[in-house]
C-alpha cells in the first residue's frame, strides 16, 4: 500500500503541473464560434465556426469542411489535405492571406 502511495502521487503531482502550465496557452472555440463572412475577388466567402473544432468554407456553390483551433492568438485551419492556413485575429476580425489572393478580413456575421 505504501509502494502505492509512492507512486501515485508524484504522478498526480505530474500531471496536475502539466494541466496548470497548458491550460493557459488553450483558448475557448465558444469565444470565436460563429459564421463570418469576407468579399473575395469572385464574390462573398463565408466561414462557419463551430465550437467543436469543426467548420465550413463556403465560396459560391462549394463548400469545404476543416476542422480549426487558436494557438498564440491566431486561427489556424487544418485542411483535409493536411494544409495549414494562418489567421490573425484582431478584434472581431479575422484576416486570412490566401495565395494568390488579396487579404481576406473576415467580419463575423452572426
Amino acid at each position: 500500500m505504501t509502494l502505492l502511495k509512492r507512486t501515485t502521487w508524484p504522478l498526480g503531482v505530474s500531471l496536475l503541473c502539466l494541466i496548470l502550465a497548458l491550460g493557459p496557452a488553450c483558448e475557448s472555440k465558444d469565444k470565436y464560434a460563429g459564421t463570418y463572412a469576407a468579399q473575395g475577388r469572385t464574390g462573398e466567402v463565408r466561414m462557419e465556426l463551430k465550437a467543436s473544432g469543426e467548420g465550413l468554407w463556403i465560396a459560391g456553390n462549394q463548400e469545404v469542411s476543416f476542422s480549426w483551433h487558436i494557438k498564440a492568438g491566431d486561427l489556424r485551419i487544418n485542411t483535409k489535405e493536411g494544409g495549414v492556413i494562418v489567421g490573425k485575429i484582431e478584434g472581431g476580425d479575422i484576416k486570412i492571406n490566401l495565395p494568390g489572393q488579396k487579404e481576406l478580413v473576415f467580419k463575423r456575421a452572426q
